[in-house]
């Protein structure tokens, strides 16, 4: 890990820039551009040497200059971010370089039709470079020309493309190692091989330079990354504002320090009139920063070099905002007691070679919107982790359990903890029957009514209405085994929807009778719903689903870390902890759908908040509002200490002292 405190309020210095582009740099001032971003509270930047289009803003002797650049703009930044003590990564297009993809045809990759150029898809994305050809050895020597000619803090290389390459090279290739070309999956492997095996030459030579620096690979797992993670997010842009609380909780957990990448767009990348609102982009950083992580906003610089004024007083004012509450943020690690697994996370960000952006699926969104609304302090986990420190693991919908996952949630259950799990969730890798003997169910296999219903009984009943509540997505039949408590009926319908009989589709489905059989259980320390109640949270929004959760997570964690009242249902709560105390954060902003954009334009404002920590047999010293330092009154009761907030407007850091 490179030398000094982690990166805190970084920019991600865009410069893509066309060859039309007739002054590139010429109005570059190396003094304004580094005061700029000194005033913003900027201590890291990532600044182009090369760009998606191929050019360099270097002198290079290997690469491509852009034609009108008159000047060394890569190193002027480097040299005048020094001065004012700013770190600079310099960006790399490894994926993307459409100069040297038109004038070396050979260095592309070839698609599975035999195409060089995908221009029914066009884009930037439309001619992606190969790695297996003389361009790897063409960007490692732009890369050693950098490491060798500029004290760079940082290399980040953009746009890995995991998709099947069919040249010559990566046909002979694949042979060569006895894989079979025209197996989707083995071409796939195969071009993961040769990305990987580039991204250790890259560390090599890092190491070879002497440099101690910071490397980020964007579109690689993860688990992948030597140095820290970047998380890549704009809400406007397809990743909306529901992905950052999930990915984050993850990334937290692979033991490495990250930050957020936003963007000051309304819209995607490159969108050089479009300018968020202030508070849109304070709700991304403070997500961030309440979960452990620091902050990074995506900017463009214009061809002639000068930074935006307003986009920068947008940044000062949002950097500003978290730089006071750096005393309680620096080194805090959140405070967690339930853990969300999707064993299908670990390739993280490998994107680029799939239509959906997003890697997270909609169970575990939904289940981490779910938590998030209910206030609960979670994790997610690809399953790799150790899990023993976690009270309530929760299984989303479709996580089947390996010989290895299943002996660490057994040694879960065999030390109290409780598992909730959904539809089919919990069986072995055959979906034959549950994997482990905790569940005392029995699968009969996919559910055959669509729609159908379930109708809470006293016992978890708490809130619901009481009435069968459509399930809109059907999961699996199950029975009840000896010793199982039903705490959920699954009501069928008259008639399953969509059915056809030449005469009458059927529309209008009402619940019939009860099926005899549960759509929640409860056995050894195992409660299971019989359908995916969190993708149906995701997708449909029905609020009785959040209920049964929240009173299955009631009997389960009967005393959890945070305790809150008077917060709106959306508000989000998390909790971390470093050498000043325990800090609890409320956020209070809900991004509106306006017309197809989500946005945020100001916050939402709760009074007389109530808010009770568990101590864990402590006693609370001071309790105190940050950054203000404001005193509030507090009493212990229960084994919590309780506090009411006069006002949160948006955001609002509580800081517990105890001892």
């Amino acid at each position: 890990m490179p030398q000094g405190p982690f990166p805190k309020r970084a920019i991600h210095l865009d410069f893509h820039t066309m060859p039309e582009a007739y002054d590139v740099g010429a109005d570059f001032d190396g003094e304004e551009f580094a005061r700029t971003l000194k005033e913003a509270h900027v201590d890291y930047i990532t600044a182009f040497a090369r760009c998606n289009i191929g050019f360099a803003y270097y002198p290079t002797k290997i690469g491509t200059v852009h034609p009108s650049l008159k000047i060394d703009l890569f190193g002027q930044m480097v040299e005048a971010c020094h001065k004012e003590g700013i770190r600079v990564a310099g960006y790399f297009n490894a994926g993307i370089d459409h100069e040297h993809a038109l004038r070396h045809r050979d260095w592309c990759k070839i698609n599975e039709r035999g195409q060089v150029y995908d221009t029914e898809q066009m884009g930037h994305l439309f001619r992606n470079m190969c790695l297996n050809t003389e361009y790897r050895k063409h960007l490692l020597g732009m890369i050693d020309e950098v490491l060798a000619s500029y004290p760079i803090d940082g290399l980040f290389l953009d746009c890995f493309d995991l998709s099947p390459c069919y040249g010559v090279e990566c046909v002979e290739g694949m042979r060569a190692k006895g894989m079979d070309p025209c197996d989707d999956k083995q071409a796939r492997d195969y071009c993961r091989t040769v990305t990987y095996s580039l991204l250790d030459e890259v560390e090599a030579h890092v190491r070879q330079a002497d440099k101690d620096i910071y490397l980020c690979y964007n579109c690689i797992s993860y688990k992948r990354q030597p140095t820290h993670m970047e998380l890549e997010i704009l809400p406007t842009a397809g990743w909306g504002y529901d992905y950052l609380p999930a990915i984050i909780r993850y990334t937290r957990t692979l033991g490495r320090p990250c930050f957020m990448m936003t963007g000051r767009f309304h819209k995607d990348w490159g969108d050089m009139g479009g300018i968020r609102t202030e508070h849109s982009l304070l709700f991304d950083c403070y997500n961030s920063i309440a979960n452990g992580g620091t902050c990074s906003v995506g900017d463009h610089l214009h061809p002639r070099g000068k930074l935006n004024p307003e986009v920068y007083r947008l940044i000062e004012s949002v950097y500003s905002k978290t730089k006071e509450l750096d005393t309680w943020t620096d080194g805090a690690v959140p405070c967690t007691e339930i853990v969300v697994i999707d064993t299908n996370i670990q390739d993280v960000p490998e994107w680029l070679d799939t239509v959906n952006i997003l890697p997270l699926t909609p169970n575990v969104q939904g289940a981490a919107r779910m938590l998030s609304e209910l206030k609960c302090q979670f994790d997610v986990s690809d399953g790799d982790t150790d899990l023993s420190k976690y009270k309530v693991i929760i299984l989303p919908d479709t996580i089947q359990l390996s010989d290895d996952l299943g002996n660490k949630l057994q040694q879960c259950l065999a030390g109290g903890g409780t598992i909730i799990s959904s539809a089919f969730a919990g069986l072995n890798a055959e979906r034959t029957a549950f994997a482990l003997d905790a569940y005392a169910l029995s699968y009969e296999g996919p559910e055959p009514y669509d729609y159908s219903f379930v109708k809470a009984l006293p016992s978890i009943g708490k809130d619901v209405p009481d009435m069968p509540i459509t399930v809109y997505d059907p999961g699996i039949a199950m029975r009840a085994g000896e010793g199982t408590e039903v705490l959920a009926r699954l009501h069928k319908p008259y008639f399953n929807v969509r059915e056809w009989d030449w005469l009458h589709q059927n529309m209008y489905i009402p619940p019939d009778k009860d099926s005899g059989r549960p759509a929640l259980a409860c056995c050894n320390n195992v409660f299971h719903f019989s359908f995916p109640i969190f993708s149906g949270y995701f997708n449909h929004a029905v609020i009785p689903y959040k209920t049964l959760v929240r009173n299955c997570l009631e009997k389960a964690l009967p005393t959890p870390i945070v305790r809150v009242q008077n917060m709106p249902s959306f508000g989000q709560v998390t909790v971390t902890q470093n050498t000043k105390g325990v800090m609890v954060h409320l956020l209070a902003y809900v991004p509106e759908l306006r017309g197809k954009t989500p946005m945020i334009e100001e916050p939402i404002s709760a009074s007389k908040v109530g808010l009770r920590l568990r101590t864990n047999g402590k006693r609370a010293k001071r309790v105190y509002l940050a950054p203000s330092e404001e005193a509030l009154d507090f009493v212990m009761e229960g084994g919590y200490v309780g506090v009411t907030i006069p006002q949160v407007n948006g955001y609002q850091l509580v800081v517990f002292e105890l001892d």
